[in-house]
């Protein structure tokens, strides 16, 4: 798991690895273990084909592109930052 706070509250681990989960932190950030890091990466590279000149502009180009966005690539993303996505 990340570090974010919430998972490191009293009883999560407890909780996760009473079903049988190990759990494991991953290093403060690592860009290269994290599936959004990787989405947001694909959505700008997207945007910027179009050269937008407007925050209007931007924003249509980001809703389409969360739109493409297919769930065999979310899943690609998952996957390449080693997720278990069975």
């Amino acid at each position: 798991m990340d570090n974010l706070k919430v998972h490191k509250v009293k009883g999560i681990e407890e909780i996760l690895e009473s079903v049988g989960t190990k759990v494991i932190y991953l290093s403060p950030y690592l860009l290269e273990f994290n599936p959004i890091d990787h989405l947001w990466w694909e959505l700008k590279i997207f945007i910027c084909r179009f050269v937008p000149k407007n925050l209007e502009t931007i924003t249509k180009l980001l809703k389409l592109g969360i739109k493409l966005c297919f769930s065999k690539q979310i899943k690609k993303n998952f996957t390449h930052c080693c997720y278990c996505t069975n």
